[in-house]
């Protein structure tokens, strides 16, 4: 059984219907004790930094995602859900006057989120794009897969970059730590590529 994060900001209606479809087992589940009992954990994402940090920190769920991660439980972070994963985000900082320019994140793969430059494309990316780079083991060179987003993430070690994509600038589009799975593009949204990958994520949880 794959659980998928519910704090109320997730795009979790399009994650249940892909996993689904391609015969998973899942719930949506903001009960700490369902997540621990998963074979798999999925913390998808829509919306800013802040705001969803206050929700898992409010909802007691800070703790047990980090825990998760460190259990070698395979652990899917999705859009938003890749970049609450990392350190810390410039996102939001300015609104709650962070001294230190980022609002802190859960901190389980190195590495902060930052907004793409002003180059002259339009911002949020929203569309597919391509993947190349590709190192990681869900993913395949090349495909095609669907963005919406306006910061992008940058770990702070290059061995953990699974994916990149060219949007301006070449930036981080999935990163890959042993059991830890982080994606920029919604895999739910991208048709049978996307559709793949999650299967390859739930063949993880199998292992």
């Amino acid at each position: 059984m794959i659980a998928i994060v519910d704090y109320g900001m997730g795009n979790l209606g399009s994650v249940e219907k892909a996993l689904k479809h391609i015969g998973s087992d899942c719930i949506i589940t903001s009960d700490a004790d369902e997540l621990y009992n998963a074979s798999g954990v999925i913390l998808p994402g829509v919306g800013s930094f802040a705001p969803a940090m206050d929700e898992l920190q409010s909802r007691d769920l800070v703790m047990p995602l980090i825990d998760i991660a460190n259990s070698g439980k395979p652990f899917l972070g999705i859009c938003l859900g890749m970049q609450l994963m990392l350190e810390g985000s410039e996102e939001n900082s300015l609104e709650r006057r962070e001294t230190k320019g980022v609002v802190s994140g859960l901190g389980i793969i190195p590495g902060f989120v930052r907004r793409f430059p002003d180059n002259g494309l339009k911002v949020p990316q929203m569309g597919w794009n391509k993947l190349v780079n590709v190192t990681g083991r869900l993913l395949t060179e090349g495909d095609y897969v669907y963005f919406v987003h306006s910061y992008f993430c940058q770990p702070g070690n290059s061995a953990d970059i699974a994916a990149m994509t060219d949007y301006g600038i070449k930036y981080c589009s999935s990163f890959e730590r042993d059991n830890i799975f982080g994606m920029q593009f919604h895999p739910e949204k991208s048709g049978e590529a996307g559709l793949g990958i999650l299967k390859k994520f739930v063949a993880e949880t199998k292992k």
